[in-house]
């Protein structure tokens, strides 16, 4: 038997509804709350809501859409664009491509105009007590932590620091490279040992951002291009995915 399908609903511009509008939409669904629309407001990332059914999902859409919100509701399904990612262990920077090593120091040139998406972010890196993960045992109905069923008991943050995390995404969406900059080595792209790790990543970001000029943007990527010395944060690594998963939806869409 073939599983029931499910849909997400997408904002179909960039800028974020008001808690406002959020909390009147929101009016016709009893497990969400006034403080789950303060939250979804506030971190909202191109998408609202995920794997919700079939009727849930254009309840919610009338709903946004009676606040003035413009979305639109998608399949799950369509939204399958970030393709596993390959760790980078070592890179350099050159005027057609951007070199990448592999752990025998064997490079493979990516030339800038094959990259599609470059997102940058500090994200919120999260760890649980023993035995708390299995016990987060509810589906997420969103990104943000709005649960379609009680969880068995509250989950106790033992840890919560941010990690600066640089997503590739390049053309044709097979491949996506993703740095780590707590583990990354600079020297070989910027080897200025007085930079802290923070600034040697800022640099590395605007680099890439300058020198991939087809190449859309997150929020995180966009800052630092434009002359910011500080990285955007996102509340969790799903809220960063899902903003570039929005990003490749919505050029999409627009191309079509």
């Amino acid at each position: 038997m073939s599983a029931t399908p499910q849909y997400a609903v997408l904002q179909k511009d960039g800028g974020r509804p008001g808690a406002e509008q959020i909390r009147r939409a929101f009016r016709s669904f009893s497990n969400l709350t006034d403080a789950d629309a303060v939250r979804l407001a506030a971190n909202a990332e191109g998408i609202l809501l995920r794997h919700l059914s079939s009727d849930e999902a254009r309840a919610f859409l009338r709903a946004l859409q009676a606040e003035g919100v413009a979305a639109a509701l998608v399949p799950e399904s369509q939204l399958q664009l970030l393709p596993e990612s390959k760790a980078l262990h070592r890179l350099a920077l050159t005027g057609s491509a951007l070199e990448i090593y592999d752990l025998r120091g064997h490079p493979t040139p990516v030339p800038w105009s094959e990259m599609a998406l470059v997102a940058a972010g500090a994200v919120r890196r999260v760890e649980l007590g023993p035995n708390q993960a299995e016990r987060m045992t509810a589906r997420s109905h969103s990104v943000l932590g709005i649960w379609s069923k009680k969880t068995v008991e509250p989950v106790r943050k033992l840890e919560s620091d941010s990690q600066l995390v640089l997503d590739i995404v390049l053309f044709g969406g097979a491949t996506r490279y993703e740095l780590d900059a707590a583990q990354f080595p600079f020297k070989y792209a910027v080897d200025r040992p007085e930079l802290s790790t923070l600034e040697k990543f800022v640099w590395l970001v605007r680099e890439i951002g300058n020198r991939a000029t087809q190449a859309i943007l997150n929020r995180g990527a966009s800052d630092v291009r434009n002359g910011v010395h500080l990285v955007r944060g996102y509340p969790s690594r799903q809220a960063f995915a899902d903003e570039m998963v929005w990003l490749l939806w919505n050029a999409a869409r627009r191309t079509a």
